[in-house]
């Protein structure tokens, strides 16, 4: 996984003299309509993710399926044996969404260690879909990995 850096956004020109800087993290990500949110209710953004909350283990998966557009990246995320779509299958996924779509993910945490996560996803045509899954994770040695993806019951 790639490490968090911070990024610096400037906005404005550096000969004006109210310059500021807005700190993006780069682990949540954001953008206009997805923006960056972290609270012990819910996780928001599109970022890259990483191993270190199952948070950001969902937002890493979402990631290489949306940015990567790698079913490898995705499942390099998952225990080798997760309730998750194979590789294949994945990136035959992959392959039905047209490249430049853009993504934004909601994660809940649930009472029993689960998150309910809504995916939406923008397509360059303006069509706009909504998925959920609640998702279980589990910590295996000092890396949180997706374990199971399913459908809301």
């Amino acid at each position: 996984m790639a490490t968090a850096a911070i990024v610096l956004v400037y906005s404005a020109a550096a000969t004006d003299p109210r310059q500021s800087a807005t700190v993006v993290d780069p682990v949540l990500g954001g953008r206009p309509g997805c923006e960056a949110a972290r609270t012990e209710q819910l996780v928001r953004g599109n970022g890259i993710g990483s191993s270190a909350t199952g948070p950001e283990v969902i937002l890493a998966f979402q990631h290489a399926y949306y940015v990567e557009r790698s079913g490898q990246a995705a499942r390099a995320v998952t225990t080798p044996d997760a309730a998750v779509p194979k590789i294949e299958v994945i990136d035959a996924g992959i392959a039905s969404i047209p490249p430049g779509s853009q993504h934004c993910v909601l994660i809940v945490p649930m009472s029993d260690g689960r998150f309910d996560v809504v995916i939406t996803e923008s397509r360059p045509t303006a069509t706009v879909r909504t998925y959920r899954q609640i998702v279980t994770v589990a910590d295996r040695e000092g890396s949180i990995v997706i374990t199971k993806i399913a459908p809301p019951s």
